[in-house]
Parts: C-alpha cells; structure tokens; sequence
C-alpha cells in the first residue's frame, strides 16, 4: 500500500504544480475561502498525524490519500476562475487585448499633446 499512497502522492504534487495551466479551464466555480479551509484542513490533520505519533490520528495511508485529494481540491477551488470576475460577455476582466481600461484616454491625451504647436524656448 506504501507503493500506491506514495505513487498518488507524486502525482498529486505534479498535478498542483501543473494547476495554473489547466485550473481556468475546469468547470469549477472558484471559491477562495472554500479552498483556503480544504488547503488548511488538510495541513492540520498532516500536522496532527504527525505531532501526535500516531495515537489522535494514526498516519495511515488512508489518511495520506485523504490529504492528497483534500489538497488538490483546495488547490483547484484557489486558482479556478470566480464567476465574479468576468464582464457581461464572459471574458475576464483583465483579458482586454493587453490595455488597461485607461489606456484609451491616456493614448489620445497624448495624440493630441504632440500634435499642439509649441514654441521654442528662448535660451540665454
């Protein structure tokens, strides 16, 4: 059983360091908080496993695969997007062609900035 729990394990690490790539495009509704509590649950029953040597909550590989699981769901529900996020056309707000939403009247301020006739400064 050692073999399987540890074989999950590496392929639980894999999948969570891959998760940025692949998280947005999970039907997952995001929910920080919810993953936050799964990510520290987790976290505590690890620490308590091993704190305890084994008389509270044995470290069994039961206990480990839970933890696993318990971790990459936390970790999917962190980085999926939120539902919140996305404008009326369902695209992100962030996702607008690279421009920050002032850049258009920033762009022509400046069009028209450079465009003005100047006068040459008069140098002593």
């Amino acid at each position: 059983m050692f073999i399987f729990t540890f074989a999950i394990g590496t392929a639980t690490v894999a999948a969570i360091a891959l998760a940025p790539l692949y998280a947005s495009r999970l039907k997952v509704t995001g929910s920080s908080r919810l993953g936050f509590g799964l990510v520290a649950a987790s976290m505590l029953l690890g620490a308590t496993s091993a704190a305890t040597s084994g008389r509270l909550a044995p470290p069994k590989d039961e206990l480990f695969l839970t933890l696993f699981a318990l971790l990459l769901a936390g970790t999917l529900l962190i980085l999926a997007d939120d539902p919140e996020d996305r404008d009326d056309d369902g695209r992100g707000r962030d996702d607008s062609d690279g421009d920050p939403p002032w850049w258009p009247d920033f762009e022509d301020g400046f069009k028209e900035y450079t465009r003005r006739r100047r006068s040459p400064i008069a140098t002593r």
